[in-house]
């Protein structure tokens, strides 16, 4: 579906041999392949002329591509996988994640409709929003995403436990702006003040 829309940009009619070129399948695999999806009505396929989206299939279509999308830069940016590599696996696997699985990517990542990204997925983030650094001592906080520094910054969050649903609790500020005292995931823990900001909390 989404070879189909890269070709097409979603309005125009691709070929049968061009797409089992894309896929590196035969022709007689594509064809059967479009065949079933006239049959769910994802597209409008005449034998010899070529294949277009409806526009049910053009929504399922965009669809797997934010979700494609989110899961290599999830794969690249977070867990600092090789992008052809990254490319693979969101392939193989971008049928069958769920949308609150590349949800939670896309809170990790902090992309979603509010920064712009023009993600459908829904993501759930906040509107009002408070990053960690402008917490109150005292009170305790869900964490939404994280947004924001570079994914070296994003992976040190992650791996002391930052991450989106999980409660933290701000106990200290040990200057102005220098490193907070948190207590999450039944530890007491320094965070600077910098990684802090990239923490958002409801």
């Amino acid at each position: 579906m989404i070879y189909i829309l890269r070709i097409t940009g979603g309005s125009q009619v691709a070929k049968t041999s061009e797409i089992a070129s894309r896929l590196g399948v035969s022709p007689a695999s594509v064809s059967e392949m479009l065949g079933n999806l006239a049959d769910e009505g994802m597209v409008e396929y005449e034998k010899y002329k070529g294949v277009s989206l409806t526009e049910k299939g053009f929504e399922y279509a965009k669809h797997l591509r934010e979700k494609h999308q989110v899961m290599e830069r999830f794969l690249v940016d977070v867990l600092d996988a090789n992008e052809d590599v990254a490319h693979e696996e969101a392939c193989r696997t971008e049928h069958v994640i769920s949308d609150e699985s590349a949800g939670r990517m896309c809170k990790i990542l902090g992309t979603n409709e509010h920064c712009g990204c023009g993600c459908s997925i829904q993501c759930d983030v906040p509107e009002n929003s408070r990053t960690l650094d402008k917490a109150v001592i005292g009170r305790r906080y869900i964490i939404s995403h994280l947004k924001g520094g570079n994914p070296d910054q994003i992976k040190k969050l992650i791996s002391m436990g930052f991450v989106p649903s999980v409660e933290v609790k701000l106990v200290d500020r040990m200057l102005p702006d220098g490193p907070l005292v948190v207590y999450i995931g039944g530890v007491h823990l320094a965070i600077e003040n910098t990684l802090a900001s990239f923490v958002y909390t409801r």
